[in-house]
């Protein structure tokens, strides 16, 4: 040992301390990331209110703001061993894979948030297969029976949002009281995809279906839900946010029933037999581009025609688009096409304004007036959004002015229609920021438009525009009115009647009539309530007074 100094084991235990010093692990910026990510997400949040829409997008921002700087600061600058480094990426990784492996995105809401169910249960679309092919295997083959005729009566509900395409049931009468008369469930039953609602004619119910690989006008009884004929086109569409399937209603006009498919694909059927008539795809023959959600817009038909809306041309300047285009609705010859600008997702609208029959086309650069005889356009009012989607149905007022009304932060304006001579002319009375009606249309009723406000119910006053409450969550539901009540469909499937009364939001009624996402507008026919969604359909019984739907009267 040396008298100078520390043994020599000592001196390189102390000289190995300082060679290797201790990591710290810098925790307090992870969390400093994370909470400052959170308050990030929660501004964001409160800035962006009420738009639910643009507020989930700003949480998925957020979040993936999150996600990227706590990865930088745990690989870079967290002060731990690149050993424990690796193994925490790994660990997070094989996180993401078990929960991926256990769940799915089976949809997504109107808000574009995410519905997850397990990967062991089956999809609604494998339901709606095994179901039908247990109805197939049971039921007889029928021939198809041409020279039956259809015709319609009071009561029915001949094509999208009724007879008018304004959700009003004019000669319905439903029972309120549901806790002591709940509604009578008569059949139901799984149904292939899709958004489109329900044509009802006598003891006919139509609608359109994606069934696997093959797209599908289907036909049922009214009464019992029975499948009676099915006419498939080998086409699919599909897409990641707004899901699979078509996404119209069927329109029905003496004896014949005229369906457009999610791809464009026209047809005419005889609606007793579901022989077709005659048929266009209309992506392909115009040299066309589908919408980014799909073909939507439910055929017009206004005397000897039918009008639908157009797809999209590859040069994106409006002086090649065409907005709509029309058929002679007995032999499907061309008869006119027109318009200049982007489609949208709103279906035609036949109005008469200042005296002179119109069809209203609400496309994505705003409302066009279009003659129906020739296509020509009249008048033309400058309505839009950042996505460039215009879905409700504009309302006529009165014999001068129109309500419209769309989402992604835009609300709702009415316009006066002025004509002098042959120069027409659309302006503005007044704008409001509610309600964003995002792709739920609105109802009218003496003065006062009742809509989903982002989800929201909400009264406005047509006079002046100005908010009269907004109460209730609905999410991305739809809605019709019969008599004085808000019958409303809700995005989660359940039913609510509601006052259509300015003076205060009161909700009189509400059961559960499906299970799963639900965008579709609800239908009305002789007290009877026809519904569905991508999953599943019914119908329930609320009349005042039950009784049976009319038989279809055929000549043979």
């Amino acid at each position: 040992m040396s008298e100078s100094g520390p043994p020599i084991e000592l001196a390189v235990e102390q000289a190995t301390d300082v060679e290797t010093p201790r990591r710290k692990f810098r925790w307090k910026w992870g969390l400093g990331i994370l909470l400052l990510g959170i308050a990030a997400i929660f501004y964001r949040w409160f800035q962006l209110a009420p738009d639910r829409t643009y507020q989930v997008f700003a949480v998925y921002e957020g979040i993936r703001n999150i996600l990227v700087g706590l990865f930088i600061w745990w690989l870079l600058f967290s002060g731990l061993a690149w050993k424990a480094r690796f193994k925490g990426l790994g660990g997070a990784a094989l996180v993401l894979v078990l929960f991926l492996g256990l769940v799915r995105v089976e949809s997504f809401e109107g808000d574009m948030v995410p519905r997850f169910r397990f990967r062991f249960s089956p999809t609604p679309e494998q339901r709606a297969k095994a179901y039908f092919e247990q109805i197939e295997n049971k039921a007889e083959a029928k021939p198809k029976t041409a020279g039956q005729t259809l015709v319609t009566e009071a009561g029915d509900w001949p094509g999208y949002r009724g007879i008018n395409r304004d959700g009003i049931a004019i000669t319905q009468s439903i029972r309120t009281d549901w806790k002591t008369e709940p509604p009578e469930l008569i059949w139901e039953h799984p149904v292939g995809a899709g958004w489109g609602s329900f044509c009802i004619v006598g003891d006919r119910v139509f609608t359109q279906e994606q069934r696997g690989d093959v797209e599908v006008v289907v036909c049922y009884e009214a009464r019992t839900g029975q499948q009676l004929w099915v006419y498939a086109d080998e086409v699919r569409f599909e897409e990641t946010l707004g899901g699979v399937g078509p996404r119209a209603t069927p329109s029905f006009d003496q004896g014949f029933l005229y369906t457009v498919g999610g791809t464009g694909v026209l047809h005419c059927f005889e609606a007793v037999s579901g022989i077709e008539v005659w048929t266009h795809d209309l992506l392909k023959e115009q040299n066309l581009n589908n919408l980014q959600w799909g073909m939507s817009g439910s055929p017009l038909i206004w005397e000897n025609l039918v009008i639908v809306n157009q797809g999209l041309v590859m040069d994106t300047s409006e002086l090649h688009q065409r907005s709509i285009i029309a058929f002679d609705k007995r032999t499907g010859k061309q008869v006119w096409t027109s318009g200049s600008r982007k489609s949208s997702y709103s279906s035609p609208q036949l109005a008469e304004l200042q005296g002179v029959p119109q069809v209203l086309v609400f496309h994505a650069k705003g409302l066009e007036s279009f003659a129906p005889a020739d296509g020509r356009s009249l008048w033309f009012f400058p309505w839009t959004n950042q996505a460039g989607v215009n879905a409700a149905q504009p309302i006529v007022i009165d014999d001068s002015s129109v309500f419209i009304g769309s989402g992604y932060g835009v609300g709702s304006a009415r316009l006066s229609i002025d004509k002098s001579g042959d120069e027409w002319k659309a302006e503005e009375v007044w704008t409001s920021k509610s309600p964003k009606l995002k792709f739920n249309s609105a109802v009218l009723r003496d003065g006062y438009v009742y809509g989903l406000d982002e989800g929201i119910l909400t009264c406005l006053n047509l006079e002046n525009g100005k908010r009269i409450w907004k109460k209730g969550r609905y999410g991305y539901g739809q809605m019709l009115l019969a008599g004085p009540m808000l019958l409303i469909l809700a995005e989660d499937g359940s039913v609510e009647l509601v006052k259509a009364e300015p003076e205060a939001y009161s909700q009189v009624a509400k059961f559960q009539a499906l299970s799963g996402q639900t965008w579709n507008h609800p239908a009305l026919a002789h007290g009877k309530l026809f519904v569905r969604n991508s999953e599943q359909a019914a119908c329930y019984d609320i009349s005042t007074v039950s009784k049976p739907l009319p038989a279809v009267e055929t000549d043979r």
